[in-house]
């Protein structure tokens, strides 16, 4: 899973950090917010699977 930030102001996002899955499924990283914009997680596609997109949830770093 890539997890994906576009900044304020912008149309483009960009992977920050991959991330894989844990036994159970879930994922679990940290990042440090330096910039306001919008995180999202998104996942590619396979020979089996569609790909995903979240939705993104906005922050505003201080």
């Amino acid at each position: 899973m890539a997890l994906q930030f576009k900044r304020s102001g912008t149309s483009t996002y960009t992977t920050v950090k991959t991330v894989t899955t844990d036994s159970a499924g879930k994922l679990r990283t940290t990042v440090t917010a330096s910039a306001s914009g919008t995180w999202r997680w998104k996942a590619a596609s396979t020979f089996t699977t569609s790909g995903a997109t979240a939705y993104g949830d906005s922050v505003t770093a201080k």
